[in-house]
């Protein structure tokens, strides 16, 4: 009876520490992935336009992201408001020159020259661009 019972104790302590450690690593997983800084710097669309190097083009969802430079990683973030699920894509960019998000058929032109690195994110049509502290992928 002894043996069970420590045996039981056991598994709920495996259970507590697992669970600590998946929140530990959606709470670092929060942080690198949020979205928050100052606004990116807008850019004429008609500079990007006149670029002589074509940009990159990676499409993510229905978003289509254009770079010029950096590097870039992205996830999909799930966000319950009101009871339902919204799910959203997430991209985060080292230090690009010009990005541009396009989504709905409408361009959103950024300027981060100066080695600038940037978050995005895409929620119902809407973009939302953040200057963010440079970050290892």
């Amino acid at each position: 009876m002894a043996a069970a019972l420590g045996f039981a104790v056991l598994i709920d302590l495996g259970f507590a520490i697992m669970a600590r450690h998946d929140s530990a690593v959606q709470v670092q997983r929060d942080a690198f992935w949020r979205v928050e800084g100052p606004p990116c710097a807008p850019l004429e669309p008609l500079t990007f336009r006149s670029l002589r190097r074509l940009p990159q083009a990676t499409p993510y969802d229905d978003v289509l992201f254009r770079r010029l430079g950096g590097t870039m990683t992205c996830t999909h973030l799930i966000d319950r408001t009101g009871g339902a699920a919204e799910r959203y894509p997430v991209c985060k960019f080292t230090a690009p020159d010009y990005l541009v998000v396009s989504v709905g058929g409408r361009d959103r032109f950024f300027d981060l020259t100066g080695g600038h690195a940037a978050a995005v994110e895409v929620r119902g049509g809407q973009v939302r661009c953040a200057v963010i502290p440079p970050f290892r992928m």
